[in-house]
C-alpha cells in the first residue's frame, strides 16, 4: 500500500516536471524564433505574473538580470525594466511567470498562448 502511495506521487511531481519542461521549451522555441528579429533598444517580449500561480518564493526575482522584478507579497514585474530575456520563466517553481509578445494582433498573442498549452 505504501509503494502504490509512494508511485502515485512520483507520477504527480513527474506530470509537473513535463508541464513545466514544456513551458520551458515553447519559451526557447520563441526566443529562438525572435533571435534574430530583436533590438537591442526594444525587447519584443515582457514577463508577466499570474497572481493565482505565484506564492512570491523571490525565485524570480533573485535570477532576473536587470532587478525588473520585487517581491511585494507576490512577484512584481517593472515593465519598464524588463528586457524579456524568460529567466524568470524558466526559473520559477510554481509556473506563474510566461512572457507576453509586445507589438502584436490580440490574435498572435493568442497563437502565443495555445503554444504554450500545447507543447509536447
Amino acid at each position: 500500500m505504501g509503494d502504490e502511495v509512494a508511485r502515485k506521487k512520483e507520477i504527480q511531481e513527474l506530470k509537473a516536471r513535463v508541464e513545466e519542461m514544456k513551458a520551458r521549451l515553447a519559451t526557447l522555441e520563441m526566443q529562438i524564433e525572435n533571435a534574430g528579429k530583436r533590438t537591442a533598444a526594444k525587447p519584443q517580449w515582457k514577463a508577466l505574473v499570474d497572481t493565482e500561480l505565484c506564492v512570491g518564493c523571490g525565485t524570480c526575482e533573485s535570477v532576473c538580470p536587470v532587478e525588473a522584478i520585487s517581491i511585494e507579497g507576490q512577484a512584481r514585474i517593472h515593465i519598464e525594466r524588463c528586457i524579456g530575456c524568460g529567466r524568470c520563466v524558466q526559473e520559477c517553481p510554481e509556473g506563474a511567470l510566461s512572457l507576453q509578445p509586445l507589438g502584436v494582433s490580440n490574435h498572435a498573442a493568442l497563437r502565443f498562448q495555445d503554444k504554450l498549452q500545447h507543447v509536447g
